[in-house]
């Protein structure tokens, strides 16, 4: 092989090495900021361990790695006490072992065993969010069963859906508490609309408030 030959061969590999290394570094911070891998949490399947078995280790770890929707679900939504106050646990099982919400629990867990069609739709929302604002920050997302107290609630950095008020518009149980019109809305195909709507509401009225208050 000549020896002009043997060196346009070495050059444009080295043009190609520094076009796949311009390219990699312009576009993977880019891809970082506007790639959204969501995972739900599954709050309500912990406190349902808790409640159906009397886990200590479920109890442990609502206290350690679901410490905001706990105090969320005890002080705000079932107000049942609070979350300091001592035997709390037990009272909060003692809640959801009433029967009706035991129904509540079970349709939840043969309803919802697989969120995944959830997770690809909030993907989806946060990235489109995030090709219009690269530093925004994609909230948590737990779920829990509020026995029927609350659809949604939000913060800044959470959002907490209620699955059991998710059930369908036919679920026996919401005839005896909700209207025809209510129980329309009562869906899973409501779930991503309805937390995107509250949180989105949340946050861009907060970000119009002095100093975000």
């Amino acid at each position: 092989m000549k020896r002009s030959t043997i060196l346009e061969i070495l050059v444009l590999l080295l043009c190609l090495a520094c076009a796949t290394y311009f390219f990699v570094t312009a576009w993977t911070p880019w891809q970082r900021r506007n790639v959204v891998d969501i995972h739900i949490e599954r709050f309500d399947r912990v406190l349902d361990e808790y409640v159906s078995l009397g886990s200590n280790t479920a109890l442990a770890r609502m206290n350690m790695e679901y410490p905001r929707p706990t105090k969320l679900l005890i002080e705000d939504v079932l107000k049942i006490g609070n979350i300091n106050e001592p035997e709390i646990e037990k009272r909060l099982r003692e809640y959801y072992l009433d029967s009706t919400v035991q129904v509540l629990l079970d349709e939840v867990h043969r309803q919802y065993a697989d969120v995944s069609d959830l997770e690809a739709a909030f993907n989806e929302a946060f990235a489109k969010r995030l090709q219009t604002d690269p530093d925004y920050k994609v909230p948590h997302i737990y779920t829990q069963v509020s026995c029927l107290r609350q659809s949604i609630l939000v913060s800044d950095t959470m959002i907490v859906i209620s699955l059991d008020k998710y059930l369908g518009a036919d679920f026996p149980l919401y005839k005896e508490y909700f209207s025809e019109e209510q129980r329309q809305q009562m869906t899973r195909e409501n779930i991503v609309s309805d937390a995107l709507q509250y949180y989105f509401t949340s946050i861009d009225s907060a970000a119009l408030k002095p100093d975000g208050k």
